[in-house]
């Protein structure tokens, strides 16, 4: 799949605040199709026209957890700008829990009907930088605001599934913490949307594509560092996750996922 977008992640925002893991702009070439791979991540988006200034008729989309790939068609000139959020901070910023979205997208007025506060960020702007100024603080007022907080262990059982690419089980995690399985559950549920198994096998095909891409392993040497039974499973897990081979991976963004 040919990427047809720039993709960026501005590391220049360090002041993005805990609930935001980063904030990103995008803007097409040529017309073509976008690849969103699943990252167990929710993403509030404004989508414009980036050749007209000022910027007019933006269109908010939220993006739920994904368990595969999607490819969004674009044209030339379509812009993104977008704030990823943390793990746990989903309900706290919108209003409601990130499985009421698992594998959707709310797009335009669906999205207002959600979160009418989110009307406020298609209001004119000057230009991309506006439109992430504005974002980063809807999310800082609507986290003031907000009487839902993360659940105290969340950032830990989260950040232990990060630290083993995925590669802890349920039980192990619940006995670093001492805490319960069923406690495991509802903490992963309830942060990103997917039961822990799912978030697990999402981390870990991120670690094996930045293993086959960054580090150069042959796709046998992936699969054991990434912690795949073997290279066949690894392969299902790509073409159900990527819709693509390991040993032919195609342009596609991969996203910086923190703890």
């Amino acid at each position: 799949m040919t990427l047809s977008a720039r993709y960026t992640e501005l590391s220049r925002l360090a002041d993005l605040g805990e609930e935001v893991e980063a904030a990103w702009s995008s803007v097409s070439d040529r017309a073509g199709s976008y690849r969103v791979l699943p990252d167990g991540r929710c993403d509030i988006i404004l989508r414009f026209d980036a050749g007209r200034r000022p910027i007019a008729g933006a269109t908010v989309v939220v993006t739920g957890p994904t368990t595969r790939f999607y490819d969004v068609p674009i044209e030339p000139g379509m812009g993104f700008v977008g704030i990823r959020l943390r793990p746990g901070c989903f309900e706290t910023v919108l209003g409601f829990e990130p499985a009421d979205l698992a594998n959707a997208n709310l797009v335009g007025p669906d999205a207002f009907a959600a979160c009418p506060d989110l009307e406020t960020l298609c209001a004119p702007a000057r230009d991309e930088n506006e439109l992430v100024a504005r974002l980063t603080a809807f999310v800082r007022r609507r986290v003031a605001d907000s009487s839902s907080k993360p659940a105290p262990m969340a950032r830990v059982v989260i950040s232990a599934f990060h630290a083993s690419g995925g590669r802890l089980r349920i039980g192990d995690v619940a006995n670093m913490h001492a805490i319960s399985e069923r406690t495991v559950q509802r903490i992963v549920v309830g942060a990103t949307g997917l039961a822990p198994k799912t978030f697990a096998a999402i981390l870990r095909f991120h670690r094996a594509l930045r293993l086959l891409r960054d580090h150069r392993l042959s796709p046998a040497d992936a699969a054991l560092e990434a912690g795949f039974s073997d290279q066949a499973h690894m392969s299902r897990v790509f073409r159900r996750m990527g819709g693509f081979s390991p040993a032919r991976l195609p342009d596609v963004t991969l996203v910086s996922l923190r703890d």
